[in-house]
């Protein structure tokens, strides 16, 4: 499984995470193919692109609420 424009659109509403252009283009270059000759699971995508985004978001200096 590899990550697309869709399913980072899907975390940005549904997920409540703040990815930016920038960001946008560092997780397809990760992401967007597959890592031969394994493979990427849904939840290894999740996780790995929740990790950097607040990280990347931490850097930028930008604080979240959580509920």
């Amino acid at each position: 499984m590899t990550l697309t424009k869709e399913m980072i659109d899907k975390l940005r509403f549904a997920g409540r995470m703040d990815i930016g252009k920038e960001l946008e283009d560092r997780l397809l270059r990760q992401f967007g193919t597959e890592p031969l000759p394994e493979e990427y699971s849904m939840q290894d995508l999740h996780e790995q692109i929740r990790k950097l985004v607040m990280g990347y978001n931490r850097e930028q200096g930008k604080v979240f609420q959580t509920f």
